[in-house]
């Protein structure tokens, strides 16, 4: 009995040892052949790598991926996100998805990318997400990407729909011209003179190109609003705004930029305004940017006028903070107007506030000029409200007209209203001047034919 006792004793006592030798071997193997370790960290290396691309491409392949990350190691694919975000049903998750996968597209795969959206059964949607795409498609590659948008637009033109490069509406509504825009803002982000170029010679029409050129504009602010405001002051055409004054030329652009810089950055635009070398930019980039203070903060557009020292360039601060703070509270602007020690420049502001007051609330305005006392202040209120009311309401901007005192101011008001009104409907204009309490005098002249203009 006890010699099978020994024997399992011993083995035992063998089995720890030759574990303990196996191991200090081939630690002593891996340690002598630095080579062998090598070449297996290659192999295994290898082998995780071609798991990880077969799970990808058939994960690709799954169209029931739900999980925004696939957690396989190494791999974050924009493609695989895109279907994941769009089977989220949270609104503000899926675009916040959507955004960051947008954001990892290159030009390799954006258009894998814009095919996986058509997968979006909402049409709403759908085109919303395809313009957030383009958007990021026009930074990578901004002429790749109109090609896109234009080949979509000459397919869908030939097919009866929106309108194409043969139709003569290049950029035609709906869909197409939103997806112009999405790429041209983008594009302006990372390139915006090429894209501003080519926004400002391309369009249909003025409509078409000037909403390019805006788009490429906001873009362009995104990034440096200072140069996109300097291009639109310096480089748009100029002509006479609504307001009588400014550059407007294309829509506009310019006024919409400098409201964004005001409110972004007021410090920055006033201290742009002032630093315009050349003088018509500068009165009107100041004229501007204080309208568009004194919107929001009237006071302080008002302070910064009055600590101008120019005499010229603090006329055109005074005219636009008193416009700017009219659509707000215009008789307090109206008020402030006329405290202005300079009456030139008074005369100036109250016009500039009474014809914005005009513009937003005609009727109001004009019930504050009736309870004005009569003399030279309320005829030159009359003249301004009869300027501005001739679109909105021909017939009370010729009342307003007639109720001028002053015999000259009166003829030089009216006579506009009348010769226009004498070429469309000269049966109907030539009544309305007999019966009115005009001047014998100013009805004969009202009434003597003028050559065509």
């Amino acid at each position: 009995m006890a010699a099978p006792k020994r024997k399992s004793s011993l083995i035992l006592f063998l089995w720890p040892a030759t574990l303990f030798a196996a191991f200090f071997f081939g630690r002593l193997t891996l340690t002598n052949d630095p080579a062998a370790v090598y070449q297996a960290a290659l192999e295994a290396s290898a082998e995780k790598s071609k798991a990880n691309s077969y799970a990808v491409k058939k994960l690709r392949q799954d169209p029931e991926v739900e999980d925004l990350a696939m957690i396989i190691e190494g791999v974050s694919d924009p493609l695989l996100k895109i279907r994941s975000a769009i089977n989220e049903s949270d609104p503000l998750k899926r675009m916040s998805m959507l955004t960051d996968a947008f954001s990892n597209l290159t030009k390799d795969n954006i258009m894998e990318g814009l095919a996986l959206l058509e997968s979006i059964e909402d049409g709403r949607l759908q085109q919303q997400m395809k313009q957030l795409l383009l958007n990021t498609w026009g930074k990578l590659d901004g002429p790749a990407a109109m090609e896109y948008v234009l080949s979509q637009e000459s397919d869908e033109g030939g097919r009866g729909g929106r309108g194409g490069r043969g139709t003569g509406d290049r950029f035609g509504g709906g869909g197409g011209l939103r997806d112009t825009m999405a790429v041209m803002s983008g594009w302006a982000e990372t390139d915006p003179r090429a894209a501003v170029s080519y926004a400002s010679e391309n369009g249909a029409d003025d409509r078409g190109r000037n909403t390019m050129l805006m788009s490429a504009l906001q873009g362009w602010a995104n990034t440096d609003i200072e140069g996109a405001v300097n291009y639109a002051m310096t480089q748009t055409t100029t002509t006479t705004n609504d307001q009588g004054r400014g550059r407007g030329g294309n829509g506009g652009m310019e006024n919409f930029l400098i409201n964004r810089f005001v409110n972004e950055d007021p410090q920055a635009a006033t201290q742009w305004a002032m630093s315009q070398t050349d003088p018509e930019v500068r009165n009107d980039a100041i004229a501007s940017t204080a309208r568009s203070l004194a919107n929001s903060n009237p006071e302080d557009a008002a302070l910064w006028a009055e600590s101008i020292s120019d005499p010229d360039a603090q006329a055109e601060a005074l005219r636009g903070t008193a416009s700017g703070w009219a659509r707000e509270d215009p008789e307090a602007a109206l008020d402030w107007a006329r405290s202005i020690e300079d009456s030139s420049t008074s005369n100036q502001a109250v016009t500039s506030a009474l014809s914005t007051w005009a513009r937003e609330d005609p009727y109001s305005a004009s019930d504050y000029v009736i309870n004005m006392e009569a003399g030279a202040d309320k005829d030159s209120a009359a003249a301004t409200l009869s300027k501005n009311l001739v679109r909105q309401d021909p017939e009370m901007a010729l009342l307003w007209a007639e109720s001028i005192s002053d015999p000259g101011l009166q003829m030089e008001t009216i006579s506009p209203l009348t010769d226009g009104w004498m070429r469309k409907d000269p049966v109907k204009a030539t009544e309305w001047i007999q019966s009115s309490s005009l001047s014998e005098e100013t009805k004969q002249a009202l009434l003597t034919p003028k050559p065509a203009p």
